[in-house]
């Protein structure tokens, strides 16, 4: 379904494990997310420059 909210808990987990060095095909499994929204908030947090512990 296109327009899903996602929660932001799913996001912070997201960037956790991609923090961590999981893969974005284990993230969007273990997360029951679409591999192209891991892919924008990943994306949108490495642009942004953040710490993930500021988030």
């Amino acid at each position: 379904m296109a327009n899903k909210i996602t929660d932001m808990s799913k996001i912070r987990k997201a960037i956790k494990f991609y923090c961590n060095g999981k893969s974005k095909l284990f993230i969007s499994k273990y997360l029951s997310l679409s591999r192209n929204t891991v892919k924008k908030y990943i994306s949108l947090f490495e642009v942004l420059g953040l710490s993930f512990e500021v988030i």
